[in-house]
């Protein structure tokens, strides 16, 4: 899920069921306005993540492969990670694909979806980048296999990202052509 908040943005409680639109942001602070105008509130941003969930808007989407709707534009990579579980052990895979709000990777074992991970996405030599460490979450999952190895080919949104990581990320990805 897409963390970023900006005024307009709508949002709906997750315990009332309520509808808000942000009316103003200033430092960690948000102010939301019921949809219907009749009543506004303040809190801090950190607990839109807990206790709202974002409406998208279906202007967001663009349309990419067919009649498949993306927010972002793929691109081909092959970019070893490192990741770890609640466990806290270091595994690998590979970043098949990227885009701004994710990427595709390929895992040696099973994830659970909206399982939280924390990952590493380490770049080229050629690239200024070293390594951006991103907190993701599982959205997709299946068992792909490739020359007799099993391999889970993995959908993760990015969750929690700094805003010079996503900037370091998406000038990365702008040097690749798209796939």
């Amino acid at each position: 899920m897409d963390f970023r908040t900006k005024v307009g943005d709508k949002f709906k409680s997750i315990i009332t069921g309520a509808t808000y639109v942000v009316k103003r942001i200033k430092d960690k602070m948000v102010v939301l306005e019921r949809h219907d105008k009749k009543s506004q509130l303040l809190t801090e941003l950190s607990n839109l993540k807990l206790f709202y969930k974002k409406e998208e808007k279906a202007e967001e989407t663009k349309p990419c492969y067919g009649t498949e709707k993306r927010r972002y534009p793929r691109f081909s990579v092959d970019l070893p990670v490192e990741y770890t579980r609640k466990d806290l052990v270091v595994k690998q895979g590979r970043a098949i694909n990227a885009s701004e709000g994710g990427l595709l990777v390929h895992f040696p074992e099973q994830m659970e979806i909206g399982q939280a991970l924390r990952l590493k996405l380490f770049f080229p030599f050629s690239s200024e980048l070293n390594m951006i460490e991103i907190v993701n979450q599982v959205i997709w999952m299946e068992f792909y296999k490739e020359k007799d190895r099993g391999d889970y080919r993995t959908g993760v949104e990015f969750v929690d990202i700094t805003l010079e990581k996503q900037c370091t990320l998406k000038t990365f990805l702008s040097s690749l052509p798209s796939s």
